[in-house]
């Protein structure tokens, strides 16, 4: 199965790591290197789910990560990346000169921000664009803001709000950016109401892909009908909810397939299909080839 880790505690024990107990982490990749053991590496290769937020501000050299079963590369420096909680990562190889401003966000850190921002996510992670190739010179620079706050606050403030205080360079930040010009008049993004259901119908949708693919089972647990849930999907992530629904339970399938040695038997049970044939069909349509031939491939 697809691991699901949280690195931010082993994070907390590195010397060159500054550290909010398990809620932050702020860290320059070139100086952790030396701290990570070649097993470590090895498991990062792995492809795993994690439970929290990375930021980085690409500095120099390269690194291929494989996010979702897509590939994406930053190279020469100046790209920005962003993951968020449940996709899945591997790294795919890194150049001995790569460098990157990292910082690692519980979701609990994230979320506990939304009472003072009217409901609404700052910062909130494009799942389906994760790396950022040619930013603006807006967001380099308020990147570089919130890395170099963070960062002081954490080595250097003896607060015990310290993580109150990071929340709130984190708000200043937002409302410095061009976000608040995106609020309506009584300061709420538009379409609050339909932010939090599709947020809602995705964090469902993580937990129970596995045994549920039917679009009732969702709406009936947020209360709505069928065709309202996938309309108000479809506005806010530009995907209707039954294909949201499809990618998981296909991306958790390939991820399997590529990265671990469950036979296809066993893919098909942990992911509830009724069997082996059914499950090879559904694979088949939406990924183009077999369970078998994918795993071939790859």
């Amino acid at each position: 199965m697809i691991q699901q880790n949280d690195w931010l505690p082993f994070l907390e024990g590195l010397q060159s790591v500054a550290s909010i107990a398990g809620e932050l982490s702020v860290f320059n990749f070139a100086d952790v290197r030396a701290e990570i053991s070649s097993e470590l590496k090895m498991q990062l290769r792995q492809a795993q789910k994690y439970d929290f937020f990375i930021v980085a501000k690409h500095l120099k050299g390269s690194i291929r990560l494989n996010i979702n079963m897509d590939e994406y590369e930053l190279s020469g420096g100046g790209q920005m990346l962003q993951l968020s909680p449940g996709q899945i990562v591997s790294i795919e190889d890194v150049s001995d000169d790569f460098d990157a401003n990292v910082v690692f966000l519980s979701r609990h850190f994230i979320e506990s921000m939304m009472v003072y921002i009217s409901g609404s996510m700052p910062f909130r992670m494009n799942i389906s664009h994760p790396v950022i190739s040619t930013p603006s010179e807006e967001e380099l620079q308020i990147e570089k803001m919130f890395f170099d706050a963070a960062l002081y606050v954490v080595n250097y403030s003896t607060s015990q709000y310290r993580m109150q205080v990071m929340q709130h360079i984190m708000m200043a930040i937002f409302y410095a950016s061009n976000a608040p010009s995106k609020l309506n008049d009584n300061g709420e993004r538009a379409r609050t109401n339909a932010d939090v259901l599709s947020k809602q119908f995705m964090e469902l949708v993580q937990a129970n892909f596995r045994k549920e693919r039917q679009l009732k089972f969702y709406a009936e647990a947020l209360c709505i009908t069928p065709r309202y849930l996938s309309r108000v999907v479809k506005e806010c992530t530009g995907a209707s909810a039954a294909d949201w629904i499809e990618r998981y339970v296909v991306l958790e399938a390939r991820a399997l397939l590529k990265s671990t040695t469950m036979t296809i038997q066993q893919i098909s049970d942990h992911l509830n299909f009724p069997s082996q044939t059914f499950f090879g069909k559904y694979f088949k349509r939406r990924a183009g080839m077999s369970p078998k031939e994918y795993r071939r491939k790859s």
